[in-house]
């Protein structure tokens, strides 16, 4: 056959083809090429463009003249009949009819678009070109088909379909991109607005920089500080100004009070908490105060003095301020560290820290948001005051089963835990010697209703202080309604004094076995005035006993403590509160006045 030489044809045949199918132009197969060359009716030019007989030399440049191509087409009958194809295609390229023409032209065609390739009946997944199509039709909208719903796949396109769709690929395209206009006005907005620009670029350089240097200069990438300072002012006085203050604690109704003054109270608690793995804490925490004093601890309730604590009531606890007597030199409060072994369960080992860590919490009972005294924050013969007071060794665990509503809680603390040798009666020291105490508590917490849950927890603990001897059970309950809540705590001990002094305060003698009894009820308003605030109330008896009275006055009434606080946030940062105490016979003495204090408590957090 002749050679064609007119390679313009063929370039522009391919280029067509590539801006219709982009992505199935290397893809094309043998079959599909042998499926254009049965069809040549449409675009004779396009078997000559596929002929295997192309000549790709320099001399291809030169166009054959209609009649010498004539001439070669006579001895072929079935090329003969594509002359006039070939001629439309010549003249194509010389002389292109309008895109109004071409656009009229394909009116005729009956060619519709659609959205979605499962409108073309005859375009099947497992086509090879079923993707590229799939592209065309629902990514770029550039695809049309026929109004009995087929794409044929297989038809030679017409120069008119070609234009037309080129043109429909191309309207979508500019729909989907900014137009000119869009980038001459972001243009005007961004040098309308140049100098606010330069000055955020700029802000943001700094606060960069500064990101910069203080990652490089922060104290730790594991350790964060808090800080609980608390400030505090005190006005109490008694009933008459005759309480009882003498060294032994045996002679009620001498009057060595003296007068009442207001006292400035304050205390600083700094904790640096590290977690090494994320679910792992380890707390150290330093404490130190301006050794203020309030009214209840220099009245020494429950015979109790501050720092170190007086050993004569080894098992009453202290009315005093939880932060009053507190040293002006920095201390050494808790050093814990808490791990997880197993999901849901929590285990504590410390050189120093407190039962309370662990065990007998209560919403409405914190010293740095509720009330001020010992007796009213913890149950005093699950944990007792020597305990609680000073910590000590040992270690704890909090297991939450599955992360449900029931919890089991341990904790084990030794006061002496810290000595190497026996220090001698009334206090063994070592990590198992008296003062010790042995806690487990068992907690089920559940909901009831919409801002309303509640929380039970049963304890018991075994302990011996200074020589007294305790299983004592208990039990903390709260609930709350919405904004009303309502909780308290209850203790039975079953004790032995094994013939240790004075137990409990003004009892003279030895002590043999005894019960003891302690409780507290109370009621609170959570939002009262001021979102956040709280205002609850408390009465409680800390220590009702079987121990007899050896005359007036000592141990013949059980003492009563009442506490109200209102606390309110400033911020996030600062709360403030307002709290009334009163003791009704303190130290369980009938003769002794009744005691009454008011604090203003300021606690700063960060």
């Amino acid at each position: 056959m002749t050679n064609i030489r007119d390679k313009s044809l063929v370039f522009s045949s391919l280029a067509l083809w590539a801006c219709l199918l982009p992505t199935a132009v290397g893809a094309v197969e043998p079959t599909a090429l042998e499926e254009v060359q049965a069809d040549t009716t449409a675009i004779p030019s396009l078997e000559l463009a596929l002929n295997s007989d192309v000549n790709d030399s320099e001399e291809s440049q030169v166009f054959l003249a209609p009649s010498e191509l004539q001439t070669e087409l006579d001895a072929n009958s079935e090329e003969a009949n594509s002359l006039e194809s070939l001629r439309l295609a010549d003249h194509s390229v010389s002389t292109s009819p309008s895109v109004a023409d071409l656009m009229e032209e394909t009116k005729t065609d009956s060619v519709g678009q659609v959205t979605s390739v499962s409108q073309l009946s005859d375009v099947q997944p497992d086509d090879w070109a079923f993707q590229a199509i799939q592209s065309l039709v629902e990514r770029y909208g550039c695809v049309a088909g026929y109004p009995n719903g087929t794409f044929r796949p297989s038809r030679a396109m017409s120069r008119r379909e070609a234009a037309a769709l080129v043109n429909a690929c191309l309207d979508n395209l500019s729909n989907r991109f900014a137009t000119k206009e869009d980038l001459d006005a972001l243009k005007a907005l961004q040098d309308e607005f140049a100098a606010e620009l330069a000055t955020l670029r700029g802000r943001v350089d700094g606060l960069e920089a500064r990101v910069a240097t203080v990652e490089a200069q922060q104290f730790s990438t594991t350790t964060k500080l808090s800080v609980d300072a608390v400030f505090t002012a005190q006005f109490g006085d008694s009933d008459n100004q005759a309480f009882d203050n003498s060294s032994d604690g045996l002679t009620p109704g001498v009057n060595q009070l003296a007068d009442s003054r207001a006292s400035a109270i304050g205390s600083v608690y700094m904790s640096f908490n590290t977690s090494f793995s994320g679910d792992d804490l380890l707390q150290t925490t330093l404490f130190f105060g301006n050794n203020g004093q309030d009214l209840f601890s220099n009245a020494q309730i429950g015979s109790t003095a501050t720092l170190p604590f007086a050993q004569s009531a080894p098992l009453f606890n202290p009315g005093q301020y939880y932060f009053a007597g507190l040293p002006n030199n920095a201390t050494l409060y808790r050093l814990a560290y808490t791990f997880k072994p197993v999901e849901d369960l929590a285990v504590t080992v410390a050189p120093l820290y407190y039962p309370t860590d662990i065990i007998d919490g209560n919403s409405y009972t914190s010293p740095f948001t509720g009330f001020s005294t010992w007796f009213l924050i913890n149950n005093p013969l699950i944990t007792p005051y020597i305990t609680n007071f000073l910590g000590g060794a040992g270690a704890g665990f909090d297991w939450n089963f599955n992360g449900g509503p029931v919890s089991l809680r341990g904790a084990y603390v030794a006061v002496n835990g810290f000595s190497a040798v026996n220090t001698g009666p009334p206090n063994d020291g070592g990590l198992f010697g008296d003062p010790y105490q042995a806690t487990a508590e068992l907690e089920y917490a559940g909901e009831l209703g919409d801002d309303s849950n509640f929380a039970i927890k049963l304890q018991f603990t075994n302990s011996e202080t200074f020589g007294v001897q305790q299983n004592v059970v208990g039990v903390n309950a709260e609930a709350k309604f919405g904004q009303f809540g309502v909780f308290g705590r209850y203790g039975y001990s079953f004790a032995d004094g094994q013939g240790v002094a004075n137990p409990i305060p003004f009892a003279a003698g030895t002590v043999g076995r005894f019960d003891a009894q302690t409780w507290q009820a109370g009621a609170g308003i959570h939002d009262l005035l001021v979102p956040g605030s709280l205002f609850a109330v408390s009465a409680g008896m800390p220590f009702i006993n079987n121990v007899a009275s050896p005359g007036v006055g000592i141990n013949d009434e059980d003492q009563i403590n009442l506490e109200a606080f209102y606390r309110f946030p400033v911020n996030d940062n600062i709360t403030i509160s307002p709290i009334f105490s009163a003791i009704l016979n303190p130290n369980s003495s009938s003769i002794e006045p009744n005691l009454y204090q008011g604090l203003l408590r300021v606690v700063f957090s960060f």
